[in-house]
């Protein structure tokens, strides 16, 4: 169990849900996993400088980092993307560690034990500290319940609190060692008075400008010749323009799994056969959470809300008990049961108190007692407030299990039928009266309810309904896999895979530029797998076939692009496009030079060119924008180095080729004082100090990471 875990039951604290930060720190040795896909413990999952990771280390830290998610969110299951944000948190802590960590070292920074003891038990306690031992009357941080914690800390037989508190230490010395070397890097930055008029100056001074450009897409790339000798040339005088990361293209045909006709009818026939059994059914509770795909269970509907087949029946003088359907919506058919028809609010306001037991859904780590021990209590703080409403908001803020909702008096604010919420809840709060108070049980435990407001009650039928999806059967299924390996079978060769989709008109799709660790290929739902085969494949290799969801996929391995130069052959469109810009430019310079002899000003330029004159206001140093134009550094760079009224010479831009004449400079009012400019500037030097000094660690340390592999 983590620390704060811990800290609740040995300190005897009522402790609210903290951050998920507070036990992030927890190193990954502290546990084993048994992750039965990772076999020994030599599996090298990356170098960090001189460390290697293995990845049962790796799968440690991550399998802590799901123990305190678990503990301080109260959700028992995680998702895919949680579970990938937990792991790049577990590699941020190991960069951390090995890069950031080791080079504080270096510096001699320590933390003194005087210092941590302020950080646990001082004056100063570190923010996490502080939000864990609060006084549960005062909401202020009390000394005394971390020493109590202390304390009690070696009862725990096992040793393990202790383990993990040394560990929580070591984290908040870090953290101080941290802040200290952040600290030195910010006060070794500063502005010098010519920097910071500058700065003054480069914020400041706005020029309006004139221009005339020729832009590179008037001029059509198949008619610019360009041979081999160029484009060699080029690329050899300009190889930082070719750097790349590793990256993967893809082709693949996908055979997807869709129902046929037989299954809408039995998915039709299926609905058919309950009609009956449930119009006459006296539970239609319990017979809609047995026979529903989707356990909606039985809500209101007004008027215009529900599909036209039904509306038209139940809002049409229906009988109490009508059954409509099978009917279709979205790829859904659905049965729904007239229960009444009555005047109902359609909006709530709602507070409720929740008493939880062992193995409630979401049910926190430190609730150990039964479903009936929580019925008892339940029933016991329901006769209070039944006797005295007023005592609701003690209640709930104080013993209720929510402890997000605990914060605002249990209020969960406004809710309506359409509203995603547990069904028995929803309904119990909807049967409730304004000023009210029930007792409702759900999947989450026994839940104290009262509204608060409530709309205009508005006529609105009770509708129980049973959805059936229309899905693929296995008939289904076997036909489509059988016809996606049949094509696999075939295909060995890129050259093949081409052949065959032609041959079978099917559709080629293209995944481009995929990183060793992307997880998403748009149509394929967690295509992670085939990320995975693409780096361990040879171009042209054809993949097995793959099942994703309801899609059969069949790749071939189309290119493969290293980390570095890319090679002259690789580069090869890129530089290609590159010359043709270059000699586009150096055709429209050649153009206005010719024209630029008989022209001193840019409005006879212009005519002499045969194109118009543009212009751009508020043209400011220290943003590259020009009005009409986009992003142009060059030409910004030139504009500011231009006399007023003279005519540039034409400058190479992103876009194209400019001459361009200021017609006025509006200077910056004069200051005599530039403090303030100077500690603007210093301020964004040192708001940048960590993160560029980290990035350069980075930079400077042998990193390979191998997580793809894993991953």
């Amino acid at each position: 169990m983590a620390v704060i875990g811990k800290i609740r039951q040995r300190a005897g604290l009522l402790i609210g849900i903290v951050g998920f930060s507070l036990v992030a720190f927890i190193l990954g040795d502290l546990l084993t996993s048994n992750r039965s896909f990772l076999t020994g413990s030599g599996n090298e999952l990356a170098i960090i400088g001189s460390k290697k990771v293995g990845v049962q280390e790796f799968e440690s830290r991550v399998k802590q980092l799901e123990e305190n998610y678990k503990i301080n969110t109260g959700n028992e299951t995680i998702d895919q993307n949680t579970l990938e944000s937990l792991r790049e948190q577990a590699w941020t802590q190991l960069l951390n560690e090995e890069i950031l960590v080791k080079q504080i070292e270096k510096t001699g920074i320590k933390v003194s034990p005087e210092e941590l003891f302020d950080l646990i038990q001082g004056k100063n306690p570190h923010p996490q500290i502080k939000e864990a031992f609060k006084d549960p009357k005062t909401g202020e941080f009390s000394p005394a319940n971390v020493i109590q914690f202390l304390k009690n800390m070696d009862n725990d037989a096992t040793g393990k609190t202790r383990t993990q508190w040394v560990a929580f230490e070591k984290y908040i010395s870090e953290e101080r060692a941290k802040e200290k070397y952040n600290e030195m890097i910010k006060h070794g930055l500063f502005t010098t008075s010519v920097e910071a008029k500058r700065f003054y100056e480069n914020q400041n001074r706005v020029a309006s400008v004139r221009f005339i450009d020729f832009n590179y897409t008037t001029i059509v790339d198949s008619t610019i010749q360009v041979d081999e000798k160029e484009m060699r040339e080029y690329y050899n005088a300009n190889q930082n323009e070719f750097k790349q990361e590793a990256s993967r293209k893809l082709e693949y045909v996908a055979f997807e799994v869709t129902p046929s006709a037989e299954d809408r009818i039995a998915a039709y026939g299926s609905l058919e056969k309950i009609a009956q059994p449930f119009r006459e059914s006296t539970d239609d509770s319990l017979f809609t959470n047995v026979n529903s795909d989707n356990k909606l269970g039985i809500a209101y509907f007004k008027q215009g809300s529900v599909a036209p087949a039904v509306d038209s029946v139940f809002f049409g003088g229906a009988s109490t008990g009508t059954v409509v359907g099978p009917y279709e919506e979205g790829n859904v058919y659905k049965l729904s049961k007239l229960l009444e028809i009555k005047n109902i609010s359609d909006s709530i306001k709602v507070s409720h108190a929740l008493i939880a037991f062992a193995g409630a859904e979401r049910a926190p780590a430190e609730i150990t007692h039964s479903k009936a021990d929580a019925k008892l209590r339940a029933d016991s703080l329901f006769a209070i407030v039944k006797k005295d409403g007023n005592r609701f908001d003690d209640i709930a803020k104080s013993l209720s299990d929510d402890k997000v909702a605990s914060e605002k008096s249990g209020d969960l604010d406004w809710i309506t039928q359409a509203s995603p919420m547990d069904p028995k809840f929803k309904a119990g709060a909807f049967e409730t009266p304004k000023g009210g108070v029930s007792l409702v049980e759900s999947p989450f435990g026994f839940h104290i309810i009262k509204v608060t407001d409530q709309t205009a009650a508005v006529r609105q039928a009770k509708i129980a309904t049973i959805d059936r999806r229309i899905e693929p059967g296995s008939k289904t299924f076997n036909s489509i896999y059988g016809k996606a390996n049949e094509f696999a079978a075939k295909v060995k060769t890129a050259e093949a895979f081409d052949k065959m989709v032609k041959e079978q008109g099917l559709n080629k799709r293209v995944a481009d530029n995929l990183k060793e660790t992307d997880r998403y290929i748009p149509g394929l739902e967690s295509p992670r797998a085939l990320v995975q085969w693409a780096y361990q494949a040879k171009k042209g290799d054809v993949s097995k076939v793959y099942d994703f969801a309801n899609k059969f996929v069949i790749a071939v391995l189309t290119d493969v692009k290293d980390k570095g130069i890319a090679p002259y052959d690789q580069a090869l469109d890129l530089v290609k496009g590159k010359v043709i810009t270059k000699k586009k430019a150096q055709m429209f310079m050649e153009k206005i030079n010719a024209k630029s002899g008989s022209a001193n000003n840019i409005d006879a330029l212009a005519a002499a060119l045969g194109v118009p004159v543009k212009s751009a206001e508020t043209v400011n140093f220290n943003s590259s924008f020009v009005a009409n134009l986009g992003v142009e550094p060059a030409l910004v760079g030139t504009i500011f180095s231009l006399k007023q009224g003279v005519l540039s010479k034409p400058v190479e831009g992103t876009a194209g080729v400019f001459v361009v004449v200021v017609d006025k400079i509006t200077e910056p009012a004069p200051v005599t004082d530039y403090n303030t400019p100077k500690s603007q500037a210093t301020q964004q030097l040192q708001q940048r100090a960590g993160y560029e000094v980290f990035n350069a660690l980075k930079e400077k340390a042998n990193i390979v990471d191998n997580r793809g592999k894993y991953y």
